[in-house]
């Protein structure tokens, strides 16, 4: 179909002139194969007699490409039949231009998001393997202690058997050779062989050896507590007994130092949670407080609840948090530790796991050499 009209702003946009667009076909317009969708929507609309909207790739007069929105309209005769047609194009080329950039900016945000949770999930695998390193060295020293003095006491125990096997036999011995002042001789064996301190020694030797294998009973329990490898969905938990459980974890950095206080646990009703999500931070804030404490102090765990939550608070005595960071403690990467020392993720991901996938809350109260407070608010029934 010819063209019949133009105005001044087809000419601008396309550089043709009035005399060499007039009586033309518009097909000397038209762009490259990467077009040809919209050309073809095009015909099929002016075959039609219909309206249509496409977007063009054309190229100026003097061969600079422009990208132009055209609307065709078709005009009809008394008889309802297609005179000719009405087309409106602006160039678009600056908008086409910056939605092609937005695209390339959006893959290559694409592509940084991938990156940065790559890392991420790489520096809470590492965060994980940093608390699992030392929970591993607490639970090798605690086991190494009762260990030790059972092994001490065993040895013990095998001298002193040795010894009242000995007494037997020679008592033994006596009886069959001589019965002329027995009572006499035997005294002197059990004086000789020291009976009296071995019986009464033996006893404290057995108690000793069966608290060491209790104590050492309870850490692999308080262990697998902690862990919760059979137990990484949702379900009811008892928070004094998984805070008891981090706590014997974490034994190494409160010993002798740091006096551990819990108050109002033992009430608290199961809560429905990830058991093993909640026990690293549980043992990221007993770990956090226990470096904030220089010397000595006092950690105090505190529970109470309401109808429909769980409140629990970790207070310490230690240094304190300066006001003009507190804002940042949960930011990841954040840490005031010497560099090499942490990571800064420890509190990042706590916040995490309480917020995200327990639908609580998490936040810091603190004095610049009193101490600080951290309080969760844990629902007592996840949605």
């Amino acid at each position: 179909m010819p063209l019949i009209y133009i105005n001044e702003a087809f000419e601008q946009i396309t550089g043709y002139s009035t005399a060499e667009t007039l009586g033309r076909n518009c097909r000397f317009l038209q762009g490259n194969d990467r077009a040809q969708p919209a050309l073809t929507e095009l015909r099929a609309a002016l075959q039609q007699g219909r309206s249509c909207s496409v977007l063009l790739r054309n190229y100026h007069k003097d061969g600079r490409l422009f990208w132009n929105e055209l609307f065709m309209s078709p005009v009809f005769d008394e008889a309802s039949r297609v005179t000719h047609f009405v087309g409106i194009q602006t160039d678009v080329t600056a908008r086409v231009n910056a939605e092609a950039e937005l695209r390339q900016k959006k893959v290559e945000l694409e592509k940084a998001l991938a990156d940065l949770r790559e890392t991420q999930a790489m520096l809470i695998h590492s965060e994980k393997m940093n608390a699992l390193g030392q929970m591993v060295a607490g639970i090798a020293h605690e086991i190494n202690n009762p260990i030790s003095f059972v092994n001490s006491n065993l040895h013990s125990l095998r001298e002193s058997l040795t010894m009242m096997f000995d007494a037997y036999e020679r008592l033994e011995n006596l009886i069959l050779s001589d019965a002329e002042h027995l009572s006499e001789r035997m005294s002197g064996i059990r004086r000789d062989l020291d009976i009296d301190f071995i019986t009464g020694d033996l006893d404290d030797l057995m108690n000793s050896s069966l608290d060491g294998l209790a104590r050492v009973k309870k850490i692999v329990e308080a262990l697998r507590t902690f862990s919760r490898v059979d137990e990484a969905e949702r379900k009811l938990a008892n928070l004094h007994e998984n805070i008891a459980s981090a706590l014997l974890i974490a034994r190494p950095a409160l010993l002798n130092r740091v006096h551990v206080q819990m108050e109002g646990l033992e009430e608290l009703e199961d809560i429905q949670c990830y058991p093993a999500e909640l026990n690293q931070v549980f043992l990221n804030l007993i770990l956090n407080a226990a470096q904030a404490i220089e010397d000595r102090g006092v950690l105090t765990i505190r529970g109470h609840q309401n109808e429909t939550h769980v409140i629990l608070e970790f207070i310490d005595t230690g240094s304190g948090i300066r006001p003009e960071i507190i804002d940042q403690i949960f930011n990841p990467f954040f840490t005031t530790k010497p560099v090499g020392e942490g990571t800064g993720l420890g509190l990042a991901i706590s916040y995490k796991i309480v917020t995200d996938r327990h639908q609580g809350a998490i936040r810091v109260e603190s004095t610049p050499g009193v101490g600080s407070s951290f309080i969760l608010t844990l629902p007592k029934h996840l949605k």
